[in-house]
């Protein structure tokens, strides 16, 4: 019998695996590996075909054993996962889908991360100040952004199940639960949707929304998101603000929720540029909202400003320590509407590997072009999620004149996309800021504490438990360049190097040594 059980479920997800692939195409004219995707079902059938899906057929419990199952997966760069029998629930969930750098890609339609910053860069004018996401608020024919703009349709497959009132049950949802300590299981992977009040734009906010009881998520915000922004001009009005949490859909839309967009730029709209193809929108079943048709889920709801926040305990950001919310605000669910064969998608927070890592990966590569923008000689970024996002930022810059490393820090912490770095690493422009022992060692080599080291004090990340001064955070930055006159008082050893002549030789020649090595020489 359970045998039967096991078959027959194996087929329900092959059922959704097969659904439709209809013809895409390639984003601002680039040489795309892949194009948008019109479902997750569609993106998890190519994982499939290439070898990078593994089904789980036997049961497991979405507490705590999909959560440690995923973070060894990740651990070593493995394949998406794709249980089909979560203990208890009749919907298949899927983990460590962007786990990988080349499934990132795939879901963007880039043959490498590196390409985002060269999509954007096609966007930007270089005789406007306007950076990328300026664009976005753009209207008309301004700008070829404006192609990706979202359009309305009538009905949509997010749509083929609707659950309203008494039928809503968050108990009927796969939602995991990652550590023992953590108050309830959470939905990790969902798109919060909030609306610009007075205006038709809408935020994207990615985090954890934890489940209360049958009807009511605990919001787990930093309080710097869209989200943060749009509820507070609610609540200050004592309106209530209705929510849309979409999930699953094209994987390209999760990438979205890693970018924290200004006022006046349009969720949806990025989506669209990301996947290269407008997101076609269907209105919400309990408020005007609209989500998106092929999203697997879509948890439609309010904010109510006269209910109390909710005091919760889950994980805090970078996989290392346990987070206390005291002021979660509450999300009142009035409807939760979802393709008639579902898959439900899940993050699992692996710390420096795994999906966030990846994302964190994807968002320094979204990010670079408008940090050029502000600070022209940097050459490049990195942003490793280590100890949690926005710890670390190592940037590579033309120096041209003594302490230049100074006016470079100031100019970014001054950006809205790193003014929460707590430490900020200047590094010279030959420097390959990917490569953390390099960076570490031209720290070593270049930095006298008592020159290059100084501190900046500002708005604190609220995330950031160490902070011992409140909403006040100390912000610290090394110059690691190679100093030059004007910095020392004699002039800096010359750096060791073979020379390119004998690099050259030693290259050619390589394959007569008879040198066996695991991986080549570089």
């Amino acid at each position: 019998m359970i045998a039967a059980d096991v078959k027959r479920e194996m087929a329900r997800v092959d059922e959704v695996l097969a659904e439709a692939r209809g013809a895409r195409f390639c984003p601002l004219g680039l040489q795309c590996s892949t194009m948008p995707y019109s479902s997750l079902a569609e993106f998890l059938e190519e994982l499939s075909t290439r070898g990078e899906l593994t089904r789980v057929g036997v049961e497991v419990n979405t507490a705590l054993e999909i959560a440690e199952i995923t973070r060894r997966v990740a651990s070593v760069g493995g394949p998406a996962l794709l249980f089909d029998r979560p203990a208890g629930q009749a919907t298949a969930v899927v983990t460590n889908l962007l786990g990988t750098e080349s499934r990132a890609c795939r879901a963007l339609g880039v043959e490498s991360l590196d390409e985002l910053s060269e999509r954007i860069e096609s966007l930007i004018d270089r005789n406007t100040p306007h950076n990328w996401f300026e664009r976005l608020k753009m209207t008309g024919d301004e700008t070829g952004a404006n192609k990706f703009r979202p359009k309305s349709v009538k009905s949509g497959p997010c749509q083929q199940v609707v659950r309203l009132g008494r039928d809503v049950d968050l108990a009927g949802l796969p939602m995991t639960k990652q550590w023992p300590a953590e108050s309830a299981a959470s939905i990790t992977a969902g798109l919060l949707i909030t609306p610009e009040r007075g205006a038709e734009t809408r935020g994207l906010t990615t985090c954890p929304l934890m489940a209360l009881d049958e009807n009511r998520l605990a919001i787990i915000d930093d309080g710097h998101s869209s989200f943060a922004r749009h509820w507070s001009v609610f609540r200050a009005a004592g309106e209530k603000m209705p929510v849309a949490v979409v999930l699953g859909g094209d994987p390209a839309g999760f990438v979205a929720g890693s970018i924290v967009a200004p006022p006046g730029a349009d969720a949806y709209h990025l989506i669209g540029l990301l996947r290269g193809k407008p997101l076609d929108l269907v209105k919400c079943r309990t408020h005007a909202f609209e989500a998106p048709a092929e999203a697997d889920f879509v948890i439609e709801g309010y904010l109510d400003p006269e209910v109390p926040s909710a005091t919760v305990q889950s994980a805090g950001s970078g996989g290392l320590h346990y987070r206390t919310v005291e002021s979660a605000p509450v999300l009142h669910v009035t409807a939760i509407t979802h393709r008639s064969h579902p898959i439900w998608p899940a993050v699992i927070d692996s710390g420096a590997v795994g999906e966030l890592a990846l994302l964190a990966k994807v968002r320094e590569r979204l990010l670079l072009p408008s940090i050029r923008a502000i600070a022209p000689d940097v050459v490049d970024l990195h942003m490793p999620a280590l100890g949690g996002l926005d710890r670390y930022a190592f940037v590579s810059f033309r120096k041209s004149f003594p302490h230049h490393a100074r006016q470079v820090a100031a100019a970014l912490w001054g950006s809205a996309s790193l003014q929460f770095t707590k430490f900020l690493i200047l590094l010279d422009a030959s420097v390959d800021v990917h490569d953390v022992r390099r960076v570490l060692a031209e720290m070593g080599a270049n930095v006298a504490p008592e020159r290059d080291i100084f501190t900046h004090d500002a708005a604190a990340h609220a995330s950031d438990h160490a902070n011992t001064l409140g909403p006040l955070g100390r912000h610290v930055a090394i110059d690691a360049t190679t100093k030059i006159a004007g910095e020392r008082s004699q002039d800096a050893p010359p750096p060791l190097a073979a020379g390119e002549d004998i690099a050259r030789l030693v290259t050619e020649r390589w394959s007569q040594y008879n040198v066996d090595l695991a991986r080549p020489p570089r």
